[in-house]
C-alpha cells in the first residue's frame, strides 16, 4: 500500500461484479448518491461500462469528476472478480485516481448488517454475520464478520479470514468457535448471500447451537465497497493500480488441471 495524505473525501467509484449481482455506486464523502445494480452474471463484460457511464450521466458526472475508485476484490466468480478489477484498475490509471480494494465478502456482510439494524441500550449485542458465495461441490467463500453495539458505540471487525469452504465442517467450526467466544461471543448468528444452496448445513447449525439464527438471502450492494473504502482513503492508502491483483482464493477448475497436467508431463507428479 502507498501512503497519501490528500483525498480523504470526494467522489468515489464503487464496483462489484464478484457475484451474479453487478453493483455500481457512486458516494460522495462517505454518502450515497446513487446506484445501479443489475442480475445476470454472464453479462458482466458487457453491461459494465454503460451502466457506469449510466450512472455518471444520470447523476450529472463525468469520469474526470471522480477522486477515487474502489471495488470488491474478491473472492467469488473468477471471471466476474476478474473483469471488475480490470475496469477499475483502467479508470484509475487513465484518469489519475486512488484506487482502493476491499473484500467481497465484508461488503456483503457489512450490506447485510445494514438489513438488520440492532439497538441496545445498556446491554451489549453481539451478531456474528457469515457471508456466503457458491463455490459449487458444497464448498462456499466465506468469512466470519462481527458486529458489536453498546449503547450508541458499534464495532466491526473480522472474526475469520476470507476463504474457500466445505460448508458441512465449516459449520461444525463455527459451533466451536462461538462455544469457545462464551460469554463474549454472539447473541446471534445471521448466515446471508448465496443461502439458498446451503439450507442443510445450516439447519443443522442452527439444531446444534443455543443462540438465534437468522438466514438473510442477500444481493451484493457497491454501496457497501464504497463505505469500506472510505476509511482506507481516510488513512491515505492506496493500491499500486500496476501490482493491484484479484484475491481468487481458489484457482479456477480448468487452470487447476492444467496446472496438474504441465506438472505430470514434467514428472514433478
Amino acid at each position: 500500500m502507498t501512503a497519501t495524505t490528500h483525498h480523504q473525501q470526494g467522489l468515489l467509484l464503487a464496483i462489484d461484479t464478484s457475484t451474479a449481482s453487478m453493483t455500481v455506486a457512486v458516494l460522495n464523502n462517505g454518502q450515497m448518491i446513487g446506484e445501479l445494480s443489475s442480475h445476470a452474471e454472464r453479462n458482466h463484460s458487457i453491461g459494465l461500462l454503460p451502466n457506469i457511464q449510466k450512472l455518471l450521466g444520470d447523476l450529472g458526472l463525468k469520469p474526470k469528476d471522480l477522486q477515487a475508485v474502489a471495488v470488491g476484490q474478491g473472492p467469488g466468480s473468477y471471471t466476474g472478480v476478474r473483469i471488475g478489477v480490470s475496469v477499475a484498475k483502467t479508470f484509475a490509471w487513465s484518469l489519475g485516481l486512488d484506487l482502493i480494494g476491499v473484500s467481497s465478502l465484508e461488503a456483503m456482510a457489512l450490506g447485510a448488517s445494514a438489513k438488520t439494524e440492532t439497538k441496545s441500550n445498556q446491554t451489549t449485542v453481539v451478531k456474528w454475520f457469515v457471508p456466503l458465495m457458491d463455490a459449487r461441490r458444497s464448498q462456499a467463500f466465506t468469512a466470519v464478520y462481527e458486529e458489536r453495539v453498546a449503547g450508541v458505540e458499534k464495532s466491526w471487525h473480522s472474526i475469520m479470514p476470507d476463504g474457500i469452504r466445505v460448508m458441512a465442517p465449516w459449520t461444525e467450526q463455527l459451533l466451536a468457535l462461538a462455544a469457545e467466544a462464551g460469554q463474549e461471543g454472539p447473541q446471534e448468528i445471521i448466515f446471508l448471500g448465496e443461502t439458498e444452496g446451503f439450507a442443510a448445513p445450516i439447519d443443522q447449525f442452527a439444531s446444534q447451537w443455543s443462540g438465534n439464527v437468522q438466514v438473510l438471502p442477500y444481493s451484493m450492494e457497491a454501496q457497501y465497497v464504497g463505505l469500506l473504502a472510505y476509511p482506507k482513503l481516510a488513512a491515505g492508502e492506496h493500491a499500486e493500480v500496476h501490482t493491484f491483483v484479484p484475491n481468487y482464493t481458489q484457482l479456477p477448475e480448468a487452470e487447476v488441471n492444467l496446472q496438474a497436467k504441465l506438472k505430470q508431463q514434467k514428472g514433478e507428479v
